[in-house]
């Protein structure tokens, strides 16, 4: 007697196929997500500890070095939307590039004010003449005060103003530059913001390309310039004088899934003393929360 075997039908067959085939779908999107949420904190989380690595500087600041006793680093300033990077080559359009640089400035202080009008008073600078001493490191016209250095964000994630531009459906990249300095008298490390883009690399190639005493002039005093925004009778001028403001910082992970449309807000405290001063603030809604803080990214 031959026994009969009972094999799946077409139908059973099918079930099979689309069950699997949607059970596949389920992890490797859950999969995808998990990806995606975790770059997209990762990307905020780099991004706030880059700006607290800045505090941990100013408190133990570099020698100036090269003979150059006479001047003493008294910071960093942060630069947001410079269009030249440090080669001197135009960066493109779907590149961010933060750039920071060391403040520089006399040592021999006199008299007292805001660290605004003390930065003045010692003639604070990022870049600085060139000499005719070969053992200078700076034998161009003019180069960078000292220590340059550049960040980008993680994840292709891009560093923006709490403002959408939903009509172009463009990025309003933040743009502006932020000096964390200590006073040259009390020692206090102090934080302000101006809007003005100081774009100190596209200054410096073209002062030692043209070798004119003009360009190397404007490159050397490219943060006095805006350092006495204050001062002057233009009411646009003073609007983008340093102030010690709140600045507010959207990340935004650009083309990560399910998370295009949310940016988390990253808080530089008013006139921050400290690594503090930088916060993170939650996702959950943009209702004030138990502690009062909202985020301005929503």
């Amino acid at each position: 007697m031959v026994k009969s075997t009972k094999g799946f039908t077409l139908i059973e067959v099918a079930l099979f196929v689309a069950l699997t085939g949607l059970l596949f779908m389920g992890i490797v999107i859950g999969t995808g997500n998990s990806i995606a949420s975790q770059r997209f904190f990762d990307s905020t989380q780099n991004f706030a500890e880059f700006l607290r690595s800045i505090y941990s500087q100013v408190s133990n600041p570099e020698s100036a070095g090269n003979g150059r006793s006479d001047y003493v680093i008294y910071g960093k300033m942060i630069s947001f939307g410079q269009n030249v990077d440090l080669d001197y080559e135009t960066v493109p359009n779907d590149e961010q590039k933060i750039f920071v640089y060391d403040v520089l400035g006399k040592a021999d202080v006199e008299g007292s004010g805001s660290v605004v009008e003390m930065m003045s008073k010692v003639s604070a600078s990022v870049v600085i003449p060139g000499s005719a001493d070969p053992d200078d490191r700076c034998i161009t016209p003019v180069c960078p005060a000292g220590i340059v250095e550049s960040y980008e964000p993680r994840w292709s994630a891009s560093i923006e103003t709490t403002a959408k531009d939903t009509v172009n459906n463009r990025k309003n990249l933040f743009t502006g530059t932020i000096l964390i300095v200590r006073h040259p008298r009390s020692g206090v490390i102090n934080t302000v913001f101006s809007p003005a883009v100081i774009n100190v690399n596209e200054l410096i190639s073209t002062a030692n390309l043209t070798n004119t005493n003009a360009n190397i002039n404007r490159a050397v005093n490219s943060l006095m310039t805006v350092l006495n925004y204050s001062s002057s009778t233009d009411a646009t001028l003073r609007a983008k004088a340093f102030t010690a403001t709140e600045v507010n910082f959207c990340v935004n992970p650009e083309g990560v899934n399910n998370f295009g449309k949310i940016r988390r807000e990253v808080r530089l405290v008013a006139n921050a003393r400290n690594a503090s001063g930088v916060e993170i603030i939650d996702l959950d809604d943009n209702k004030l929360s138990d502690d009062g803080v909202v985020n301005k990214c929503l």
